[in-house]
């Protein structure tokens, strides 16, 4: 008598069974992949130190920096606010204290797009230069004391970005 042999087709669906166990297995995996970046992401206001929401113009704390780099990101107690979204500024005027550094909160809303804000006097030379930072993401800048009166606010990627500054 000879023994019995498995036929073929047990052997298939052992190791087809053996496959998709592996494929539906509960263990986390060793690779993820992350949805893309919403296209629109939604705006977070920043606080101030009472908590409320901080507007363009206020106070700054007394011995702001004066670098004209980034700063740490938050814009907690920045003078000036600022949006970049749709690629285009948000406000495009806003008001700035005369004659004492001062911040501007950035926040970049457009995902995967770089932005930065430049401030121009009168005659076109720059009085600012900002980092550019590529969205979603906010930064501080910290902008050396400018003189009264009205500048212009520019991306220098993207050139029909542009803002009046009102400095008083």
């Amino acid at each position: 008598m000879r023994p019995a042999r498995p036929s073929i087709a047990l052997l298939v669906a052992l190791l087809a069974s053996l496959a998709l166990a592996g494929c539906v297995s509960s263990g986390t995996a060793g690779w993820t992949f992350a949805p893309p970046p919403s296209p629109t992401p939604t705006p977070v206001a920043s606080a101030g130190t009472s908590g409320a929401p901080t507007a363009s113009g206020s106070p700054a704390p007394s011995g702001a920096a004066a670098s004209g780099g980034p700063a740490p990101s938050g814009g907690a107690s920045a003078d000036v606010s600022i949006m970049a979204m749709n690629i285009a500024f948000q406000p495009t005027s806003v008001t700035a204290p005369a004659g004492r550094p001062f911040t501007i909160d950035f926040n970049n809303m457009d995902a995967s797009v770089p932005h930065d804000i430049y401030i121009k006097d009168s005659t076109g030379a720059d009085k600012f230069e900002g980092a550019i930072i590529t969205g979603p993401a906010e930064t501080t800048y910290n902008v050396p004391a400018l003189a009264a009166g009205t500048y212009t606010f520019v991306c220098s990627i993207h050139s029909n970005m542009t803002g009046t500054m009102v400095v008083q």
